[in-house]
């Protein structure tokens, strides 16, 4: 523990000293007018000439000009500071005054400006759900680490810090470096797996024609080699020995084996999945009556999002255990059915030639297998008939299912074809005639006048148990 009192101290006394901290006060001041400039700048200069850019150009040129106004936007704080880092180092030249800190600092800002640089240009060709997902969770504190590590190495010896001795477990001393890897360094390794992951999936559905769920399954599998290669080398940085590690598997087993039965249950049936490829990310599945489109295929569980972008967190041991549909398992191609009916009085060979033309207009109906049309029973004076469509992407099937009935609508209505109505049949009791039914209050009829009249004239069939209409 001795090295660290001392690291405590030197930088204990490098804060107490006057050239140190008005180079501080320096840096602050430049930090906070830097700040509010940018903002000036961005709501006075960038934004505008965005907006700007954006109503006057489209297409390509539209998406250069974003892209460059997004690196001016991204690039004005440390320029801003890198100016007025270099004033203040002249003045501090002027008095005499040390700014060793002040160029630290200027190394600091050029570093932060190639980041931010590379996070644009993240966000301009990745998809930017991803981007922010690691700009806050994996590049922001490893950009702090860094800088942190860079700072501290001009007031002492790392290696020295790491191979301080902080406690002993299980006979082996753990030192700040095992605690570093074993914490930060495997979360970063992690995170970065699961970036690399992501990046080439991203990059391989864009520009080549593999698989997308074929190339998932291969990745994740890849990841997870890596990760338990990376805990493999915590293990031994940690200095741990056979007999340890076996004494904690075991002790691991058999906690597994008494509380966490459904995860290991969620992790086998994870890993035979990506083995099996039964499941891939992009499938679309129906589950418990519910269209979904398979988002993420991991160890523990699957997910879910559906048409109403709602994401489901199924266990993986549900798809072993519950029955799914898949509509992409071997064939992307589906057959979505339309119902119609229509009046008996019109041919159905004329009917049928109508639906499968207005069915061919739409932009998403397959022209190999073409839509076809049955015509399934008449009787009651309605002809019922069945269209078949085709489709590529079963996540169009509402959406087509809609479209076409409204376009079938039109067209009848555009060729006089009448659809049916239903019949109503009313009976009314035999032992109250029907001109006598009256309120009681104003003996006025319940029934309007022309009803009756047109109930008279419609039947006038007696039967035992009353008037049939």
């Amino acid at each position: 523990m001795e090295p660290l009192k001392n690291v405590l101290n030197i930088l204990q006394v490098y804060l107490g000293r006057f050239e140190v901290q008005i180079q501080l006060i320096a840096i602050c001041t430049i930090l906070v007018a830097t700040l509010l400039v940018g903002f000036l700048l961005w709501k006075l200069l960038w934004q505008p000439v965005q907006t700007l850019l954006r109503k006057r150009f489209n297409g390509a040129l539209g998406s250069a000009f974003s892209f460059l106004i997004s690196v001016c936007q991204a690039v004005t704080f440390p320029v801003l500071g890198l100016i007025g880092l270099q004033y203040a180092q002249n003045q501090f030249a002027t008095f005499g005054w040390i700014d060793g800190l002040l160029a630290k600092f200027t190394l600091v800002l050029w570093i932060f400006m190639l980041f931010q640089v590379f996070i644009v240009i993240l966000y301009n060709f990745i998809d930017p759900r991803i981007v922010r997902r690691y700009h806050y969770r994996l590049f922001i504190p490893l950009l702090l680490v860094m800088l942190l590590l860079e700072l501290l190495s001009d007031l002492t010896d790392l290696r020295m810090v790491s191979g301080v001795v902080l406690t002993t477990a299980f006979n082996s001393p753990v030192t700040v470096g095992a605690i570093f890897l074993a914490t930060i360094g495997l979360y970063f390794w992690t995170d970065t797996l699961h970036g690399l992951d992501d990046l080439i999936f991203n990059l391989s559905i864009r520009y080549t024609r593999l698989d997308p769920g074929g190339t998932k399954a291969v990745l994740t599998l890849g990841r997870y080699a890596l990760i338990i290669l990376g805990i493999l080398f915590v293990i031994n940085v940690l200095n741990l020995d056979a007999t340890t590690v076996a004494a904690i598997t075991g002790g691991l087993a058999v906690g597994v084996g008494f509380g966490l039965r459904e995860v290991l249950s969620n992790f086998v049936s994870g890993i035979y999945l990506l083995f099996e490829r039964s499941l891939h990310p992009g499938d679309v599945i129906e589950m418990d009556g519910q269209l979904s489109v398979v988002d993420n295929l991991s160890i523990r569980s699957t997910t879910l999002r559906t048409l109403n972008n709602v994401e489901l967190v199924i266990p993986n041991q549900s798809f072993f255990t519950s029955p799914f549909k898949t509509f992409t398992g071997s064939d992307k191609q589906v057959r979505v059915p339309i119902m119609l009916n229509t009046d008996c009085n019109i041919e159905p060979t004329y009917v049928m030639q109508l639906m499968r033309k207005t069915a061919v207009q739409h932009k998403a109906v397959l022209n190999d297998p073409a839509p076809s049309v049955f015509l399934l029973e008449y009787g009651n004076n309605v002809a019922s008939f069945q269209l078949n469509v085709w489709l590529d992407n079963p996540v169009l099937i509402p959406k087509t299912q809609s479209d076409i009935k409204v376009m079938l609508w039109n067209a009848l209505a555009e060729h006089n074809i009448d659809l049916p109505f239903p019949e109503m049949e009313l009976h009314f009791p035999k032992r109250v005639p029907l001109d006598v039914i009256t309120t009681e209050k104003n003996k006025k009829p319940l029934w309007p006048v022309n009803a009756r009249e047109a109930a008279h004239k419609v039947s006038s069939a007696n039967s035992g148990n009353g008037y049939s209409v």
